[in-house]
């Protein structure tokens, strides 16, 4: 068999038992001659099997495929204009818009995506696929295909900012899912295809540790074949064989290989194409966030998704570090047919994407939108992404690991995920629709029972040595003083009204109250809304030069740092106290508007700074809040999903959530522990059930209460430590809610056989 030969079998081959033939022949034939080689150097799992996820590592192949086209431009322009990022080249070299594929046609995205493909073939079945990446790039010679594809951490990229790759590493993680990989390169330079095949190879146990990755050489290198550019255009084809795809059996949603590219290549800077005949589809890759933007391709959802409230990307400093991008969408609510509406986009459990270049290198947990920000009534249907492009290199190197697939913890993450609650936080219409979701969800509720069941468990508390009222939400007193009033969840933020708009604008104003100065403390920053009846086209928060409205500070102390874009008559504006501010000083924030041939408008308020809080002395008592018990019917009950509850109904039994100072604990009516006692009450007597059930909530109550105060004495007698994965946090918290779900049971249960038997002896 000659190489010419071998190369065709592997062309025409799909499943693993194919290749091992061709190869087996070809080595009976040139066994002098070959040889295997290993990829980049001996010690090679290290580097080759750091990805977790097979998918992602997939993604890294695509990656490498639009480098090299990005690399191809680049040749072709002669490196003209210089470009510092793939996004930048992108927009130059392939004439991709600034604000993303989604300002795309749909003809001009499909076009432009086939210079990047990828094909899914049936191959031995979910974990062993056939899977090819081809691009029609730049190409390899085969004599450098050593140092590049067939190396690891080399600096080939290290100073072409044109391009995402960095590392020299990401590609080679596929070799760790795939039983056998065929690489094929032409460069437009040299008339012959190279190629090789890499395994994994055993070595002796008695003399290695670990096999290691090698690739098949013939007379000293890569083979060589004749091949026209008919055949084999210029560029890379990378086949995989036997390549563990288990983990993406679904033809759509994030279990499918189509949602796995969107969601990671969140971004992209420019589509790629996927063929997958196993589940007979065709269609154009464009990144979750572009469909977001309203981007349709042949397959899609004409109407693209159905959003409450979107917020556009826009900019805020991080000081020393750089700089973010920030931008979210909000969802339709949640149905019987669609639980999770962001499921279609991202992972429904981590719905804030952090991007470099456009792919997607950490998620963070839906807990940052539900506890955090607190908006528990958006968790499946808000999702937000923050382009970390503009970071310092200092930044992203604190910030992300090589292998793209989480953030490190430190400052850097903390100053990202705090600047977002923030922005969260400052969005009324965010707040208007949490409040819209959860009166939807609330049931009709008697106040009379409600009150009882605050009265018994103000007594139980009592019992654990608080002494508490039985209005609920006073502060816990020490043992013989009398506790404070009671206190009462602040009232929710008033639903905005609609803002007409005019041209020309009339009126342009701070909300802020009249009669106060706006206070910092040093290193403060707050968002201060804004409302006007301008048109949007009159603010640019990336390009003030060119936007109609301007912020001014006179004073020391204060410096102004972006805004957010002008979306129905609103926007927020970001101001900074320095870190050095005097306490004492004082001066004026204003915004003005100007409208051409007219004057222009403005609003402005004093500002002052002042001493920073001092922190909370330990023996500061803690206060109990108000609060309810709703239950939840099941997994087909909205509200589960919303929840971000588990599917396995043993899992979960209760969970609580603080709403507006209102202490929420929802609980399962399918756990079951409680679903079998009350049913076991059922069929003695309704009234028992009734009675069980009320009870149960009780106990739940006064567990929750006492986790609660727990949880506040913790933060007051140690420094906050932020777990490395917040869902760890979570199902602590759901195993401990389970065993206290069983006791409850018992407790009620027997409380209720007790008050049964009384009665009977009476």
């Amino acid at each position: 068999m000659t190489p010419e030969e071998l190369f065709a079998q592997l062309e025409a081959a799909t499943q693993v038992s194919e290749v091992e033939a061709a190869l087996d022949t070809f080595l009976g034939v040139h066994a002098d001659n070959v040889r295997w080689v290993p990829v980049g150097r001996e010690n090679n799992r290290g580097t080759i099997e750091a990805s977790a996820d097979p998918g992602r590592s997939l993604v890294e192949r695509l990656t490498n495929g639009i480098d090299a086209v990005l690399e191809d431009e680049h040749k072709l322009h002669s490196g003209r204009p210089l470009c510092r990022s793939p996004k930048e080249a992108a927009t130059t070299w392939l004439n991709v818009p600034t604000g993303g594929l989604s300002e795309m046609s749909p003809t001009q995205r499909r076009a432009l995506a086939q210079r990047v493909t990828i094909k899914l073939l049936p191959g031995d079945g979910r974990a062993g696929r056939c899977l090819e990446v081809r691009d029609f790039g730049i190409g390899i010679k085969p004599a450098d295909m050593s140092s590049t594809i067939l190396s690891l951490n080399e600096g080939n990229k290290l100073q072409k900012h044109y391009l995402a790759g960095t590392y020299g590493q990401g590609g080679s993680s596929t070799f760790a899912v795939s039983k056998y990989t065929l690489v094929a390169t032409r460069h437009g330079d040299h008339p012959s295809v190279g190629f090789t095949l890499v395994k994994f190879l055993d070595l002796p146990a008695e003399e290695y540790k670990t096999g290691h990755y090698v690739y098949l050489t013939f007379r000293g290198g890569p083979l060589e074949v004749d091949r026209s550019t008919d055949e084999f255009p210029v560029g890379t084809s990378v086949k995989h064989f036997g390549y563990d795809l288990s983990s993406y059996p679904s033809p759509l949603g994030p279990n499918s290989v189509y949602g796995l590219l969107n969601q990671v290549l969140f971004d992209p800077v420019m589509p790629v194409w996927l063929d997958n005949p196993v589940n007979t589809q065709r269609r154009v890759i464009k990144g979750s966030r572009n469909a977001l933007n309203g981007a349709t391709d042949e397959g899609d959802d004409r109407r693209g998704p159905n959003l409450s409230h979107s917020m556009r990307l826009f900019y805020v400093s991080l000081g020393e570090f750089g700089r973010i991008g920030i931008e979210y969408w909000v969802l339709e609510q949640p149905s019987q047919e669609n639980k999770k509406p962001v499921a279609a986009f991202v992972n429904p459990n981590k719905t804030t994407i952090f991007t470099l270049n456009g792919q997607n290198h950490a998620e963070l947990s839906h807990t940052l939108v539900k506890k955090d920000a607190e908006l528990p009534f958006l968790t499946q249907r808000l999702i937000c992404h923050v382009d970390c492009n503009s970071l310092t290199p200092t930044a992203k190197r604190a910030l992300f690991v090589s292998n793209r697939e989480d953030a490190r913890r430190g400052v850097v993450y903390d100053l990202i995920e705090e600047e977002l609650i923030r922005v969260l936080k400052s969005d009324d219409d965010l707040a208007r629709l949490n409040n819209e979701a959860r009166e939807q969800s609330m049931r009709s509720r008697d106040e009379s029972a409600v009150q009882q069941m605050r009265t018994e468990v103000a007594r139980l508390l009592r019992l654990q040595g608080l002494n508490i009222s039985e209005g609920m939400g006073s502060e816990v007193a020490p043992q013989g003083r009398e506790p404070h009033t009671p206190t009462h969840p602040p009232r929710p933020r008033p639903t905005p009204r609609p803002i007409d708009l005019h041209e020309p604008p009339t009126y342009i104003r701070l909300v802020w109250n009249e009669d106060e100065p706006i206070t910092f403390y040093p290193e403060q920053r707050r968002y201060l809304r804004v409302e006007t009846d301008a048109h949007s086209r009159y603010h640019n928060p990336d390009d003030p030069a060119r936007s109609a409205i301007n912020l001014i500070v006179t004073g020391n102390g204060v410096a102004t740092r972006g805004s957010t874009p002008l979306q129905g008559g609103r926007l927020r504006v970001i101001f900074d106290a320095l870190q050095n501010a005097s306490p004492g000083a004082t001066g004026m924030i204003r915004v003005e508007l100007t409208r051409q041939g007219l004057p222009a408008l403005s609003d402005e308020r004093p500002f002052d700074i002042r001493e920073r809080p001092p922190a909370r002395p330990e023996a500061r008592r803690i206060s109990l809040p108000p609060f309810e018990v709703r239950s939840v019917t099941g997994p087909e009950d909205v509200l589960w999903n919303t929840l971000g509850w588990p599917e396995d109904t043993n899992t979960v039994a209760s969970s609580a959530v603080m709403e507006q100072g209102l202490l929420v604990i929802y609980f399962s009516m399918v756990f079951p522990k409680y679903a079998a006692q009350r049913a076991n009450f059922e069929t003695r007597d309704p009234a028992l059930a009734a009675s069980f059930a009320e009870r149960y909530k009780i106990w739940l109550a006064v567990h929750s209460l006492l986790l609660y105060r727990d949880q506040q004495v913790s933060e007051q007698t140690e420094q906050r430590q932020r777990e490395e994965d917040p869902e760890f946090e979570e199902a602590i918290e759901r195993q401990e809610r389970c065993r206290i779900a069983t006791l409850s049971a018992m407790f009620a249960a027997r409380e209720v056989q007790a008050q049964s038997t009384m009665l009977e002896s009476d």
